[in-house]
């Protein structure tokens, strides 16, 4: 069973799959993924360098700071690193998806519904939450300023306009709420595919 988590940043994405983890799913996260593809193809490297210049870099890393500061601020530049890393993160999911092949797998990733890939999906779930406890959320967790958080926001797509396209959405408000909804949903697919 394949099942696609999405939802903006802060929204309790990590948490959700947390609890698929629980119910032996395979988790692929995206982000992280990401990251590791940032730092370590070196193809990746050259493009990115070539983008936003030699300062993208620092020590064979990748200057987070310097490429938040441009992506989050100009839309443009966003969509460009997602067109030079995201293509990597496909081919990277279907290798994960290759070695799980025997397992329930969860794909979370904030740019679920941006690509088609979703419509391979059993089910995909929609996270939500409002944005004044996203704030509070990335700042605790990531050490941010407000307007940086603000400005990632910002940089995303509008997820209320997205829940058409999920089977099920959780807004994540209260985490005990929140777990009890997600295992109920667990159990409900995992019966259903029983039942198959």
């Amino acid at each position: 069973m394949r099942i696609g988590i999405t939802g903006g940043i802060g929204s309790g994405k990590s948490f959700v799959c947390s609890i698929f983890k629980d119910y032996n799913f395979k988790i692929y996260n995206s982000d992280l993924e990401a990251k590791n593809i940032l730092n370590k193809n070196q193809n990746v490297k050259r493009s990115i360098i070539s983008e936003f210049g030699e300062l993208s870099y620092i020590d064979n890393i990748l200057n987070t700071k310097y490429i938040s500061d441009i992506i989050f601020s100009n839309y443009k530049k966003l969509d460009k690193i997602n067109k030079i890393v995201h293509p990597q993160v496909f081919e990277n999911y279907n290798d994960f998806l290759k070695i799980n092949s025997n397992c329930n797998t969860v794909y979370e990733s904030a740019l679920l519904f941006d690509y088609d890939n979703f419509k391979k999906n059993d089910y995909n779930i929609l996270i939500t939450c409002p944005e004044n406890i996203s704030i509070e959320r990335i700042i605790a967790r990531d050490n941010l300023e407000f307007e940086e958080v603000k400005n990632r926001i910002n940089s995303q797509i509008d997820y209320k306009k997205k829940i058409d396209l999920a089977n099920f959405h959780i807004e994540n408000i209260d985490k005990l709420e929140t777990k009890r909804i997600t295992i109920e949903i667990i159990e409900n697919i995992i019966l259903a595919d029983e039942k198959k």
